[in-house]
């Protein structure tokens, strides 16, 4: 790559670079900025680069992946074990924003005092928002707590348990363990979650204060990642056959990096071709090819050889079990194996139609054996979505009293037969972190909306109408009777409220005394009423303008328009008071 630019746009287009807070810290931060000054020329290049005392800048790359899983917010307090140059460092300040606090530790007394002048240039150490100290993070860290942790060197089995102490409830943690990186996310001071991602490859997390803080090397298979020269031993010769070295090292680089991009993209992002639910039975004697073959050839994964790779790299490739699997089509290879690896007797597909509420949700999860009634309806709580809301940003902007509902996304979600309500719960606000995307989020910020509104007039739009086109126009008169100061006047709120199962509403259900009453009072219901979908959200978020004020749901299912109230009593008697 030529520029800071072009790495980032490769980045993008592979699919390790996805957030839009960490594109735009790529952007701020420049990765030449904290290189040796004869390595300029190479800082936008995708492997690592040598940075002094045989240590190494990380691969772009590897950077990514791990700052996408580790998710930094604006407000955290993080650790950065293994700090180097400081360029991580500076990425995550800038993720982490003003409110933000670094702790970066590096064991190497020289590097330390780099990655301090290269961080002052971007006013970080001044400002106090990354603080950069020089000692082991296996013995002992500074004072915790810290809302995530990221470590740039391999523990052999474990990471320390000094790390999982200093970490809050709801914290993650990102750090290499053997020829992986996991993902640890701390639910409750005792319960954890981790996930396994592996390709990867990274020396030593070690205490001895004379070893080196790793970086990521030549992964296994082709995985990327590359070695800088040893730290002892290394041939001295003239300069150009150091030059010539040096170009060798970067073109054998590059060719184990295409290939190896590719087959991480297709890994760990969902590339299916099938829409929904795709059945597929794997029949008894079939081998890790013949299933690979067959599940490329039914839609669920592009690339056969992927999947091939991935199982073998796991040492699985002879575990999978037959069975008939139902795969959800947002599922990855590294989703997908596990799941034939336990077999089908240990998954479940569950489906979550569009605008069903929490209590829909509750009872029929509590159906499948999936949870308790009563624990689901602890997510219409504040305290539940307070206790998510560090994780999900799409929630800061919810009222304090309110729960869940309208955020666990409809869907169809394959699960493990014995997963908790927890992570189902998990699993739908995840899905609604990934649909409701940066244009959808960036769209309604400049219309000067918030995500809680447009989410509950999306719940309205999804019990209120059928069709997306009529949601859309049905959108446009909700929000103008909103801006107007007109009560919404929306069945379904007050159904909402009585819990009947019908689209009738009597005069005494009207005069409920109900903040979700929108005939009594005006503005919008407390929350929402129900879990939309993204069809109702898009309506929500782009309202078709017209000149009616007025609807109504004719008993057919057609959505009746008028401009007047006196246009509106009319299409009432004819359409309602006969049927």
């Amino acid at each position: 790559m030529e520029s800071n630019v072009g790495l980032i746009q490769c980045l993008i287009k592979d699919g390790y670079l996805k957030t839009p807070a960490l594109i735009e810290a790529f952007r701020a931060i420049d990765r030449a900025d904290f290189v040796l000054p004869k390595n300029r020329g190479e800082a936008y290049a995708n492997y690592p680069l040598l940075i002094g005392g045989g240590q190494t800048i990380s691969q772009p790359l590897t950077v990514a992946f791990m700052l996408e899983l580790l998710d930094p917010r604006p407000g955290d307090r993080i650790l950065d074990v293994g700090a180097g140059s400081g360029w991580q460092s500076a990425l995550l300040a800038h993720a982490a924003g003003e409110e933000g606090h670094i702790v970066a530790l590096e064991r190497i007394p020289a590097l330390c005092e780099s990655a301090r002048v290269n961080l002052d240039r971007y006013g970080l150490i001044g400002a106090g928002r990354v603080e950069v100290l020089c000692q082991d993070a296996t013995a002992a860290i500074p004072d915790g707590p810290y809302d995530k942790i990221i470590a740039a060197a391999a523990a052999k089995n474990e990471i320390p348990e000094i790390w999982k102490d200093a970490l809050k409830a709801g914290g993650r943690i990102v750090a290499p363990v053997g020829g992986s990186i996991w993902q640890f996310d701390k639910n409750t001071k005792s319960e954890w979650e981790q996930k396994e991602y592996q390709g990867f490859s990274f020396v030593p997390l070690v205490a001895d204060a004379k070893s080196l803080v790793g970086q990521a090397l030549v992964g296994q298979a082709g995985i990327p990642g590359r070695t800088g020269p040893g730290r002892a031993g290394r041939n001295k010769g003239s300069k150009r056959e150091i030059k010539n070295k040096r170009l060798l090292i970067s073109i054998i680089a590059c060719c184990f990096l295409l290939p190896a991009s590719f087959i991480l993209y297709e890994i760990y992002i969902p590339r299916s071709a099938a829409v929904g639910v795709k059945e597929i039975t794997i029949n008894p004697g079939m081998g890790s090819r013949r299933i690979a073959a067959l599940l490329k050839q039914e839609g669920a994964i592009s690339s056969k050889w992927a999947f091939v790779i991935y199982v073998s790299l796991k040492g699985q490739a002879s575990s999978l079990k037959p069975g008939v699997y139902r795969f959800a089509d947002d599922s990855s290879i590294a989703e997908l194996a596990p799941i034939l690896i336990a077999g089908a007797d240990n998954s479940a597909t569950i489906t979550i139609p569009e605008g069903w509420s929490i209590k829909d949700i509750a009872v029929y999860l509590a159906e499948q054996g999936i949870g308790s009634i009563e624990q689901y309806r602890g997510f219409t709580s504040a305290k539940s979505a307070t206790a998510f809301a560090p994780r999900f940003e799409f929630l800061r902007d919810r009222p304090a009293a309110a729960g869940l509902e309208g955020y666990l996304f409809p869907d169809t979600y394959h699960i493990f037969s014995d997963a908790r309500a927890e992570d189902v719960i998990l699993r739908m606000l995840e899905n609604f972190d990934r649909r409701v995307n940066a244009d959808l989020r960036d769209e309604i910020i400049r219309q000067g909306k918030t995500i809680f509104a447009v989410v509950t007039v999306a719940s309205l739009l999804e019990k209120e109408v059928v069709s997306d086109q009529d949601r859309s126009l049905v959108s446009g008169i909700l929000w103008k009777r909103l801006e107007q100061g007109m009560p919404l006047q929306v069945d379904a709120t007050v159904t909402f409220i009585t819990g009947k199962k019908t689209v009738k509403v009597s005069r005494s259900d009207l005069a409920i005394d109900s903040p979700y009453n929108t005939y009594k009072y005006r503005g919008l219901p407390q929350g929402p009423i129900a879990n939309p979908g993204l069809a109702a959200i898009r309506a929500a978020v782009y309202p078709q303008k017209s000149p009616y004020l007025y609807y109504l749901s004719a008993p057919d299912g057609r959505t009746v328009f008028s401009r007047t109230l006196e246009e509106h009593n009319q299409a009432k008697a004819r359409y309602l008071n006969g049927s």
